[in-house]
């Protein structure tokens, strides 16, 4: 008897699709990335995930692939820095080359220690956070595609990514309002009256704008 040829499945995921998510995800380390490339939605994405446990492998592996090539970059700047340019009155005054402590300090809180190969068992790395795997965390990127729990601790798309940044924008304009209104209160340097987290943030934000003016680089917001 003749072999047929598969049918496609009904989903999209095409044998050539599937090739095309991991390869993207091997290399930009994003589920939201490679579903744009594989022109696949992220909620198909992690049904095929949790319906194929050899796809979820091949998933985490591409993870783990594209974490340590940051892991290296980011190796890379906290030992042996990057060059940075200082501008005084519109020219180039100076250029450095220094280590990022901030950078350092980032992968020795996740367990980064050494050269990149050696992240050790509490690494996060080969999908996994910590003890957890990829399936029990929700991602910074996932969330931003409004990807959630349900009650049986199953991710689900719960909001279009367009509302969650509008939440998100929401939130960012109280956290304004109540900034500019602290601006009104009373406070004593002397003896930290009146002053609170926010205020806090305040000037943070502020001393990071002015270390940015500095190197020559424009505010944040």
């Amino acid at each position: 008897m003749t072999n047929l040829p598969k049918k496609p499945r009904h989903d999209g995921w095409t044998a050539q699709r599937r090739t095309t998510f991991l390869a993207a995800l091997r290399q930009s380390g994003c589920v939201r990335d490679a579903c744009r490339v594989a022109d696949i939605s992220s909620t198909s994405a992690y049904r095929l995930r949790g319906q194929d446990a050899g796809f979820a492998a091949r998933w985490d592996t591409a993870l783990a692939n594209a974490k340590r090539g940051l892991i290296a970059v980011a190796h890379e700047r906290a030992v042996v820095g990057r060059e940075t340019v200082i501008m005084r009155g519109g020219k180039e005054f100076e250029r450095r080359i220094t280590p990022s402590d901030a950078m350092l300090a980032l992968l020795i809180k996740h367990g980064v220690g050494g050269a990149p190969g050696n992240e050790g068992a509490h690494g996060r790395i080969g999908g996994r956070t910590g003890g957890r795997t990829a399936d029990k965390v929700i991602s910074w990127e996932e969330w931003q595609d409004g990807i959630q729990f349900d009650t049986a601790g199953k991710k689900y798309q719960a909001m279009a990514p367009s509302e969650v940044r509008a939440s998100l924008d929401a939130k960012l304009a109280a956290m304004r309002e109540r900034l500019d209104e602290s601006d009104l209160r009373s406070i004593n340097i002397r003896t930290g009256e009146g002053i609170d987290e926010e205020i806090i943030a305040a000037v943070l934000r502020h001393a990071g704008d002015d270390a940015r003016i500095v190197q020559g680089r424009a505010p944040e917001g």
